[in-house]
């Protein structure tokens, strides 16, 4: 296991804290964490089909064929990202996260296709969630 953490300035925050995500992955093993690796959330150049994302993306988790975990973690706003979005995601968006990882653990080797991803995103009032399965 991993980790990565930038400071931010006073205008940013992250959607959660290093103590917090603790609670919800400590039991699970081989998984990597960035908290702000990049400034922002990219699709790769490979990844043609996605969906269409009009907010902020602030977290995504990714489950590869080796059956490794990565958590990272986008800087937001404090301005756009009001505390009851933060208490929302550290009380249910988390335990959600939980669950895909747990869920993608359970998979058995000839059931991974290509790299999964849950993705978080902010759209000014609400989390969304999305699944998205890429081959390679």
């Amino acid at each position: 296991m991993s980790s990565y953490y930038r400071n931010l300035n006073r205008h940013e925050t992250y959607v959660t804290t290093k103590k917090q995500l603790k609670k919800y992955v400590s039991p699970l093993t081989n998984v990597d964490f960035s908290f702000g690796l990049t400034r922002c959330f990219e699709w790769g150049n490979s990844r043609s089909h996605h969906p269409e994302l009009k907010g902020t993306v602030v977290a995504v988790a990714s489950f590869y064929r080796d059956k490794s975990l990565n958590l990272s973690f986008f800087p937001i706003g404090r301005h756009v990202y009001p505390e009851a979005a933060y208490e929302e995601f550290n009380h249910n968006i988390l335990l959600a996260i939980q669950r895909w990882m747990c869920e993608q653990l359970e998979k058995p080797d000839t059931a991974i296709v290509g790299i999964e991803q849950l993705i978080v995103e902010w759209e000014g009032n609400k989390h969304l969630l999305h699944n998205v399965t890429f081959l390679h």
